[in-house]
């Protein structure tokens, strides 16, 4: 209609809003560094520093020989090949995140772009040294599933029986699972089925993040994007016990100053750690080859 103001004309007078919530990007699940040993064994001495090797000695169990009458008793050398093993486990990871925010971009921006980016740099390292655990699980000696098929409860029975088999303690187990995974679990009778579990005594599965459940009692399940899928719609399930990977964060810090060249404000987050999976030294007599006894992969759905 003639005469009608519209919104084409009156461009310059409507402005452009921008929300003070930003949108985010989501953050995956970081489980596994919380769940594996990092105190013991000497790990709490390479935190900070110095050093970067810890040497993890082993203690095999003696032979009990029958004493025969009116003989002298041989004496024992313990361990494997007439000497005592160990393990040694290297601090080697290095990574860092590193950005500037110009002066200008801090005064004009109505975000709080540098605390936004230095929060979402502590979960990126965090995430990463997770990733890095979650390679692990490929290389383990135990197996059970296969890739892009949902485990069974007897492949779940039979990593369980991995763990027993190793005299692995009942307490520090546990599970972490890509969601597919987790929801074929799901409809396993005996890990939701009242039958089964006792009313939830004998284990529980629910929806949320992180942990998700329990089964056979007390091994609780966790889920997380960052277990490994070699390929699409395969994941490498991690069932394994707190004592079956070392992990030690050595060093994680941010460090922040102004630059003046760059008249920007520089925050660099850089976190130092290694991780390794742990060997076992066997319940043979008389000592044996250590093994990753305490780590089952359970190959499964993404």
């Amino acid at each position: 209609m003639a005469g009608t103001l519209t919104v084409t004309q009156a461009a310059c007078h409507i402005p452009e809003l921008w929300s003070a919530d930003t949108r985010d990007a989501v953050e995956a699940t970081v489980v596994a560094a919380g769940l594996v040993e990092s105190e013991k064994y000497g790990l709490s001495e390479l935190k900070g520093g110095p050093g970067d090797t810890q040497n993890i000695p082993y203690i095999s169990n003696p032979t009990a020989n029958t004493k025969t009458a009116n003989t002298n008793i041989t004496l024992e050398v313990i361990g494997p090949s007439s000497a005592e093993a160990s393990q040694s486990f290297t601090v080697s990871t290095h990574q860092h995140v590193a950005f500037a925010v110009e002066n200008i971009t801090e005064v004009q921006s109505k975000t709080n772009l540098r605390a936004k980016y230095t929060d979402k740099a502590g979960y990126a390292l965090a995430a990463a040294a997770d990733t890095n655990l979650h390679t692990l699980p490929q290389s383990f000696s135990q197996i059970t599933g296969t890739l892009g098929v949902e485990p069974t409860f007897d492949n779940w029975q039979r990593a369980s029986q991995y763990l027993d088999d190793g005299n692995a303690e009942e307490g520090g187990r546990f599970i972490i699972v890509r969601p597919a995974t987790y929801y074929a679990m799901r409809k396993i009778d005996q890990f939701v089925n009242a039958d089964y579990t006792g009313g939830g005594a004998g284990g529980q599965m629910k929806v949320g993040r992180e942990q998700v459940g329990t089964i056979w009692g007390n091994v609780p399940v966790y889920k997380s994007t960052l277990v490994r899928a070699p390929a699409g719609g395969q994941a490498e399930n991690w069932y394994g016990h707190r004592e079956g990977v070392y992990y030690c964060s050595q060093d994680l810090r941010t460090r922040a100053d102004f630059v003046i060249e760059r008249d920007s404000d520089v925050v660099l987050s850089t976190h130092i750690y290694g991780f390794a999976e742990a060997l076992q030294p066997p319940i043979t007599a008389g000592g044996g080859a250590a093994t990753d006894a305490f780590n089952v992969l359970v190959r499964g759905t993404s």
